[in-house]
């Protein structure tokens, strides 16, 4: 049941923004866009996955370096738990329970750290994407623009703006289309 309306709702308020366009004598124009594109097609997305990538890679390298100093601790153990006294086995025992402590607080806090710095890109690309689609939209006398996802069983080519989002977005928002600084006080103008 939740299915059927979940496939149902979007359909009937896309028909219902078209009825009523076309009730008042105008012609709707709607579009979809695929925010995972977007994503990958910006070059402040693409900048950003890569960052998030080399720091999931260093983290991943400390992490098997942590580890395999625990291992090793753990096959030394093994090694010398029949020579060591009680007071030496229990110290060694200790250092491997505390390495397994930090080896696990260290795998959950780099997990946090990237989730956070990939909820912050994510959140600061999905806000100026927003103002682009809302500016593209007005442009263009779009009634609506949707987010394309998996509930959408199909869409025709021909309603997907994504490629003109991603331009615009990078129009406006890369690094070679902020304004130049002005020279320096005193120095000569060409």
């Amino acid at each position: 049941m939740n299915q059927l309306l979940r496939i149902g709702v979007a359909p009937l308020a896309v028909l219902f923004l078209l009825g009523l366009g076309t009730t008042l004598g105008q012609t709707s124009k709607i579009g979809f866009v695929n925010s995972q594109e977007v994503l990958l097609g910006t070059e402040e997305g693409r900048s950003g996955l890569e960052t998030l990538e080399q720091l999931r890679a260093t983290k991943a390298q400390e992490f098997e370096a942590k580890n395999k100093e625990l291992q090793d601790l753990q096959v030394d153990f093994q090694a010398k738990q029949r020579t060591l006294n009680p007071q030496a086995l229990t110290q060694m025992e200790r250092s491997i329970e505390q390495k397994q402590i930090d080896l696990r607080r260290f795998q959950e806090d780099a997990q946090s750290d990237l989730n956070l710095r990939q909820n912050e890109l994510l959140q600061g690309i999905s806000d100026r994407v927003q103002g682009v689609i809302d500016d593209y939209a007005q442009q263009n006398s779009y009634s609506a623009i949707f987010m394309r996802d998996q509930s959408q069983a199909y869409v025709s080519p021909t309603l997907d703006v994504t490629q003109e989002i991603v331009r615009l977005y990078n129009e406006k928002y890369s690094p070679q289309a902020a304004p130049a600084s002005p020279p320096p006080a005193g120095s000569p103008q060409p």
